[in-house]
C-alpha cells in the first residue's frame, strides 16, 4: 500500500509541476485586438528567440493567439485566421522595436495583413527569460477594408 501511495504522490506532484510550468510558459495577454468591432480574444502567448539577420543579431518572435498553439509557431506568420483563429505574430528587435507584425483576425475582410509602423511597443523589458511589454496602435487604424485597434499587455517566458 505504501508503494502505491508513493507512486500516486509522485504522479500528483509531477502533474502539479507540469501544470505550473505550462501556466508560466504560457504567459499572459490582457486587453483587446479589435477588427470591425469584434475582439479577437487573444489569450495565449509564445515567445521564442530568433535570428534577425545574417550579422547574427537576435530578437524575439512572439505569437499571440486565440487558441493554444503547440509546436512550431512559424507557419502562423502566414496563417489563415479563418482556419487557425485570430492571432498577432510579431518579431521584435532587442530594444522592442517592431521588425515584423502580421495580424490575423477571424472578422477581418482581408483575413491576414502585415503592418509595421502602425504597431508600437512600450515598456519593453527582458529580464533573464521573462518578457513584458505593451502593444498598441495608438487608436484605430485602417488597412484596406478593415478598421482595427490593438491595446494589449503581454508577459511571457521566452522559450529556450
Amino acid at each position: 500500500m505504501a508503494g502505491v501511495r508513493g507512486l500516486l504522490t509522485g504522479v500528483l506532484l509531477f502533474a502539479a509541476l507540469a501544470a505550473g510550468s505550462s501556466i508560466s510558459a504560457a504567459g499572459k495577454v490582457e486587453g483587446t485586438f479589435v477588427v470591425g468591432g469584434t475582439d479577437a480574444k487573444l489569450k495565449y502567448v509564445r515567445a521564442i528567440r530568433t535570428k534577425l539577420d545574417e550579422k547574427g543579431r537576435t530578437g524575439v518572435a512572439i505569437l499571440l493567439s486565440a487558441r493554444e498553439v503547440i509546436g512550431d509557431t512559424g507557419p502562423w506568420r502566414t496563417g489563415d485566421p479563418s482556419k487557425n483563429g485570430s492571432f498577432i505574430y510579431l518579431i521584435l528587435e532587442p530594444n522592442g522595436a517592431v521588425w515584423i507584425a502580421e495580424l490575423g483576425h477571424a472578422s477581418a475582410k482581408t483575413g491576414r495583413f502585415g503592418v509595421v509602423t502602425e504597431v508600437k511597443t512600450s515598456g519593453f523589458k527582458i529580464q533573464g527569460d521573462q518578457l513584458s511589454f505593451a502593444l498598441t496602435t495608438n487608436g484605430e487604424q485602417e488597412f484596406t477594408q478593415d478598421r482595427y485597434r490593438i491595446d494589449l499587455k503581454i508577459e511571457a517566458t521566452i522559450e529556450k
